[in-house]
């Protein structure tokens, strides 16, 4: 019998009917949306404790995504949760998390995911029985947001269509490739699995995780008001506006807060960003570790050991630290640069991109995770110095350079603020310098853990209280270094190529040296006292494990050049090493498993829900500021100012004004005082800005004065100037890549 042959017309059709029900989307987009109006009010008892109090029951609404406006008054802030219940319908057919009340806003706006028509929706109050609260009449307005989403839906499987035919015609022409299809296979397989604790709905409830979600709500609220790039997040801090994206770059958040526009919840955007996340650092780590041994099966197994290795695995899912566990994704491509840089040959291909693959690599560490890139800084050093004479080889010289100049273009944008920024503001981070780190650090004993059951008390107790937890590199890391060793030892690697002979070595003693960095025997409180440079660099770093991310890198880079030893010299050993790494992978997924049911998850929907205030460490406020103190607020002024029609969008503010008197009066506006802001009256005219001591803004207003006044936030124009060179930047390499592959 001959070979059926595929319908050629059948993604056609998909394709059809996907485009047909985006133009759909689009006609119902288009479409005025609805609003319901309720009128009614409420009292509370003061001093008596309401649970699920209904304020307005029996709502009709059909499936879509509303937002919830009922006006209120109250004399306390967070005294109460508005939320919305419905007990008729299915589980997960009504999403919403609510919203705190308080006393400067007046009513509440946050938004409900309604997947199935209702007659018996109910808005409730829960009330701790503190301070005076009135309800008031409630709005219910119906938002694009569903429509949104599935165009978004829609859109995304019309181009995994279309990659899939792209990909076909790709073979149609070069051929069928098998081994293409294996690593794209294994890949997925590795990216699959590091994504398993996201495929639920919820979140393990990380140290660090609230506040990364916040960082995604602070890009979405930017650019919802015009903002962009997003440098001060608009309504953190309670709508004084943080200047967290100056300070931490949030370039890859854009992609989780653009989902969060589109209607998804935060949960959900928070997962498709860790899975994307996962799924570039199995491709990366696979390109780069196929490229330093030339072997694509040692590639993937090298993917699969870092891509899921405990340590990522912890500070990604359990800590939930995504700026650390995003930068983990760069870290392969500045090993593999290294190695090209100062192993390869001059003449070699590879050679000449090494530039790009080590600039693109400190590009995402810069982007991603300072401190990180603080540390690959750190190692650059210490293989520069190893290399010292090849460093100053002109040709390899030209691409550690370039490199260096290429991660700068890409990084301008960023870099520029937040120098300007750190030398210009008075900032908390700048005083952190007083804080030791060493009884921080991990035990020998921690770093050879493979995995471990998340209630057994096995934390220690640092000086600051933080816990520390039994998380190193992995006993199969440790024990393929070991064997590294013992072959040099023996010399049985005197056969082997050079130059990855060389690397392995570099590695494997750098990475002896990152794992004794991140422990409490390392001497970092007697490094701390050599300077005051080294003392604020020492404790920025806040824990000594951050080692552990360079050490998992080296100690796979080491581990995958021991198994390629084994597959070119024996076969046995290279088997046992093989079905080793499996089942070291396992014990990870046991802990990872064991660790998504015994966790706190948290299930978030909306923003509102975690209220506004939450900033961590506080390291970006400017030095003095009371946080204590920050809510929600209105402009203050004495009795001889009169002000009305107050609007605040972002980072915009504008406000009519009238100053009786015959002398300059002060209006305070509840925004912390970054530099960048200025107020200008009716005419264009400057008016002055000044701080009123506890580091919120004021604004000057001329005698006699009456008009509106208008506040807002402006970036220098070397900010613009660097952003510009970035752009060019990007422009520049993509040209070049065309042009390189046409010349190909």
């Amino acid at each position: 019998m001959g070979k059926v042959k595929k319908k050629p017309y059948i993604r056609y059709v998909i394709l059809g009917i996907l485009a047909t029900l985006m133009v759909g989307c689009i006609i119902r987009i288009a479409m005025p949306n609805r609003e319901w109006n309720y009128t009614g009010s409420y009292t509370f008892a003061e001093g008596e404790s309401y649970t699920e109090e209904p304020v307005f029951e029996h709502i009709s609404l059909g499936t879509g995504v509303y937002r919830v406006e009922l006006s209120y008054e109250c004399t306390g802030d967070a005294i109460a949760v508005c939320t919305v219940k419905d007990g008729t319908v299915y589980q997960g057919g009504l999403l919403c998390n609510g919203e705190h009340l308080y006393s400067a806003l007046g009513h509440t706006s946050y938004d409900f995911w309604l997947y199935e028509p209702t007659e018996e929706l109910t808005v409730t109050i829960d009330y701790s029985g503190r301070e005076k609260l009135t309800t008031g009449n409630l709005r219910i307005v119906e938002t694009n947001l569903l429509w949104t989403r599935y165009l978004v839906i829609l859109a995304a499987a019309a181009l995994l269509v279309l990659a899939t035919m792209w990909l076909e015609r790709r073979e149609a022409v070069k051929g069928r490739n098998e081994q293409r299809r294996q690593i794209l296979f294994g890949i997925g397989v590795i990216a699959f699995f590091a994504s398993i604790p996201y495929f639920y709905d919820g979140m393990v409830s990380g140290a660090d995780l609230t506040y990364h979600l916040h960082r995604i709500e602070g890009v979405k609220d930017g650019l919802l008001t015009g903002q962009f790039p997003v440098r001060l997040e608009p309504r953190w801090v309670f709508d004084h506006g943080y200047a967290n994206g100056i300070f931490y770059c949030n370039l890859l958040l854009y992609f989780p807060a653009l989902l969060r526009m589109a209607g998804f919840t935060m949960t959900e955007s928070y997962a498709f960003y860790c899975i994307g996340l996962n799924i570039a650092t199995a491709a990366i780590a696979w390109y780069c570790f196929n490229g330093i041994f030339g072997d694509r099966i040692i590639g993937l197994v090298c993917s699969a050991l870092y891509t899921l290795s405990i340590f990522r695995f912890f500070k990604l899912v359990m800590v939930g630290a995504v700026g650390e566990g995003s930068a983990y994704t760069f870290l392969p491509l500045v090993v593999y640069g290294i190695y090209l840089v100062f192993e390869k040959d001059v003449e070699d291909r590879e050679f000449h991109k090494s530039w790009i693959i080590l600039g693109l690599g400190y590009a995402g560490l810069i982007q991603t995770h300072v401190l990180t890139c603080e540390i690959t800084a750190l190692f650059t050093v210490l293989f520069c110095l190893i290399y010292i004479r090849r460093v100053f080889a002109w040709q390899r010289f030209r691409q550690l350079a370039c490199g260096a100049f290429f991660a700068l273009g890409l990084s301008l944008w960023y870099l520029v603020p937040f120098v300007d920024y750190y030398l210009t503001q008075d900032v908390r981070i700048r005083h952190a310098s007083a804080r030791t780190i060493q009884d921080r650090g991990t035990i020998f004993a921690q770093i050879l853990h493979q995995f471990w059951f998340s209630r057994i008390p096995e934390s220690m107790e640092g000086k600051a209280g933080d816990l520390l937890n039994p998380i190193g590199v992995g006993l199969f890391l440790v024990i393929g270094m070991m064997i590294f060793w013992l072959l040099l030892f023996l010399g049985d690697l005197q056969k082997q190529k050079e130059a990855e002979k060389s690397f392995a070595i570099k590695a494997a003693g750098f990475g002896c040296l990152a794992l004794w960095m991140s422990t409490n025997s390392f001497p970092w409180d007697n490094i701390q006292k050599i300077s005051g440079i080294a003392a604020t660099l020492v404790s920025s770093l806040q824990f000594p494990n951050r080692f552990l991310g360079w050490g998992t890198v080296l100690l796979v880079t080491v581990t995958g050049y021991v198994i390629r030893y084994f597959q070119n010299n024996r076969k046995i050993f290279y088997q046992m090493s093989l079905i080793t790494a499996v089942v070291s992978l396992s014990a990870s997924y046991l802990f990872m498993m064991d660790s998504g049911v015994q966790e706190r998850d948290v299930t978030l929907y909306n923003q509102e829900s975690m209220g506004f205030g939450y900033i961590s460490g506080e390291e970006y406020l400017i030095y003095g500021t009371d946080s204590t103190k920050l809510t929600f607020a209105r402009p203050e002024a004495n009795e001889n100012i009169q002000i009305a029609d107050y609007e605040k969008s972002g980072l915009n503010i504008s406000f009519f004004c009238r100053n009786d008197s015959a002398r300059e009066e002060i209006v305070t506006l509840p925004v912390l005082m970054y530099k960048g802001y200025a107020a200008r009256d009716d005419k264009g005219e400057v008016l002055e800005i000044t701080d009123d001591g506890g580091h919120i803004l004021q604004v000057c207003i001329p005698g006699g004065y009456a008009g509106t006044v208008r506040v807002r936030f402006v970036e220098p124009w070397y900010w613009r100037t660097a952003e510009l060179v970035t752009l060019i930047t990007v422009a520049g390499i993509v040209f070049f890549g065309i042009r390189k592959r046409r010349q190909r």
